[in-house]
């Protein structure tokens, strides 16, 4: 429980931390794998997720058919 308080950000929040490394990734795809994968906390409608649990996202393939880098898209450069 203490790294859900200290840590625990929504899909929105880590989408927009992983943005500032020039990774796009959309909440609602972080979202959709949290749910196949079970690797979340939910508290009434809010959805919180750790920096563990998005390495979990990113390194465990949550699709037989897909590989784990069809999370992390290249983001635009500016």
């Amino acid at each position: 429980m203490p790294d859900l308080l200290s840590e625990g950000q929504t899909p929105e929040a880590w989408s927009a931390e992983l943005q500032g490394f020039g990774v796009y990734v959309s909440p609602r795809l972080i979202r959709s794998k949290a749910h196949k994968t079970g690797q979340f906390y939910k508290i009434g409608r809010l959805m919180l997720l750790t920096r563990k649990q998005i390495v979990s996202l990113i390194e465990c393939p949550a699709d037989a058919d897909r590989s784990k880098n069809d999370l992390v898209l290249p983001g635009k450069v500016q």
